[in-house]
């Protein structure tokens, strides 16, 4: 027996094995087993059978026609593809010819739209509104003639050193517009507006208007520790404005005198309103919360209105008024050069009683009223030159002598604790710049400074619990402030 006979037998027996295995459980599987047979194998193949030329043409002719399916797809993917004029060389170019673009006629519009230029100057002291318009880049003798005579226009006279004059001129430096701030409070300001009413330029005309622009209200934040140079000189560094500097002296100036009574390694933290417009500050409002460390002893102030006016009053924070009766000092940035009692007289070289205190300041130094009350005269008497003097409730009494001049009171008028009376001066029997400062009690002269012994008003019951309530988030800020100084200033 051959090899491939042996081979054919062995195969035999083990599907013979194979077919009585499964015919017990699978009754049909002779059935089944034929059927594959029939479709996938007609005939069995052997190496020895002589059919095997036709089955290797079966099996050509099945990897031809699986060939020719796949070429029809990829065919028909690239009939779905679409195709570039660049792809093949032989497509047609189809060629448009593009015009230049007409940069004269451009360039001929653009220099027929007018030019402006906008610069920005601050008010100096003494301008004029030549000499500012000058410093502006504007010469323009009809938007000057306009200025000097239209009632709205002539605001810009009135305008305070260091506030911000914008312009607008064309390229021959005469006005288009001018915009300058004129006043208002913290959230919002009064604009004026200057600006060329027509297009004639051989009859030039100008308008004058006043706008009110919203501000942005911010909480600006302030700390420091008082260095060896002073009190003023550390707000100073500290950029603390100047217009909140004198709130902060009026707020604890009847408790603290800021000439004496600082030292070295006082602490400060202050929260105040800022207005801005367009990211620029406009002007600075009320101080809200401040904060003083003095001599290891602490002064707290809060803004609160009890009624939820504006008309508010500064309060410690456990809701006790700061506001005393009288005021410590009536002279902002001063020292007390003289005392109440008997003294040298300076010009008639003899004992004497001094009635009232000296402060010593520069002269043109504001002067305020220490307590609210009414102008009781107005004018000069001996001895004290120009004097101020004014009438309290409860039979007191303060003077003001020396003055170099007055602001707008009459007798007869209401004052304010705090509004400007008067600026200091060295008229009468003065040797020097001072304000002469009298406190009376029924007409008695009595020391000033024991006005600060008064006690101030308590907020108690429901008023006093909203007050707390008030206080919470100005107390978070302050204590933002706290962490702050820890940080920087290792304090």
């Amino acid at each position: 027996m051959s090899k491939i006979e042996e081979g054919r037998g062995s195969w035999q027996n083990v599907q013979l094995e194979a077919q009585a295995a499964n015919e017990e459980s699978h009754p049909h599987y002779e059935r089944d087993v034929a059927g594959l047979r029939g479709r996938f194998l007609p005939k069995p193949v052997t190496y020895g059978d002589p059919d095997h030329s036709r089955h290797w043409q079966y099996r050509t002719q099945l990897v031809a026609s699986v060939a020719a399916a796949l070429m029809l797809c990829m065919a028909a993917a690239m009939a779905m593809t679409p195709h570039s004029a660049y792809d093949d060389p032989q497509a047609p170019r189809l060629q448009i010819s593009l015009g230049q673009p007409k940069l004269h006629d451009q360039l001929a519009s653009l220099t027929e739209v007018p030019a402006t230029y906008i610069r920005e100057e601050p008010m100096q002291r003494g301008d004029t509104i030549a000499s500012l318009l000058k410093r502006l880049g504007v010469d323009d003798p009809d938007a000057q003639q306009f200025i000097r005579g239209n009632a709205v226009a002539r605001n810009l006279f009135y305008l305070e050193p260091g506030q911000v004059v914008r312009v607008e001129a064309d390229q021959d430096n005469l006005l288009v517009s001018l915009h300058a701030t004129l006043g208002g409070n913290v959230s919002a300001s009064k604009e004026m507006v200057i600006g060329r009413a027509g297009d004639d330029p051989d009859e030039p005309a100008y308008k004058a208007e006043v706008h009110t622009v919203k501000n942005e209200l911010r909480y600006e934040m302030r700390s420091g520790i008082v260095a060896a140079k002073g009190f003023f000189t550390t707000m100073d560094a500290a950029n603390v404005p100047d217009e909140i500097v004198r709130q902060m002296v009026s707020i604890f100036s009847g408790v603290i005198d800021f000439q004496h009574d600082i030292f070295a390694g006082d602490r400060f933290r202050i929260v105040y309103e800022a207005g801005f417009r367009d990211g620029t500050l406009v002007r600075n409002g009320r101080v809200v919360a401040v904060e003083l460390i003095n001599r290891s002893q602490i002064y707290q102030a809060l803004w609160y209105a009890v009624d939820g006016s504006n008309a508010g009053d500064y309060y410690t924070f456990d809701g006790r008024s700061m506001k005393r009766p009288f005021l410590r000092s009536p002279v902002e940035f001063s020292r007390m050069s003289s005392g109440f009692g008997w003294r040298n007289h300076p010009l008639h070289h003899q004992w004497v009683q001094h009635k009232g205190v000296d402060f010593a300041a520069p002269t043109g130094t504001r002067v305020f009223a220490t307590a609210s009350g009414t102008v009781d005269f107005v004018g000069q008497q001996t001895g004290y030159g120009n004097i101020v003097t004014l009438r309290h409730p409860g039979g007191f009494s303060t003077y003001y002598a020396h003055l170099s001049g007055y602001a707008d009171i009459r007798p007869g008028q209401s004052i304010t604790q705090g509004q400007l009376i008067g600026y200091v001066g060295q008229t009468g029997w003065a040797t020097g710049p001072h304000l002469h400062y009298e406190f009376r009690f029924n007409d008695v002269p009595q020391d000033p400074l024991s006005a600060i012994l008064m006690e101030p008003v308590t907020l108690s019951g429901r008023v006093r619990e909203r007050f707390l309530n008030f206080t919470s988030d100005m107390l978070s800020r302050i204590n933002v402030l706290r962490t702050y100084s820890v940080a920087a200033n290792d304090n």
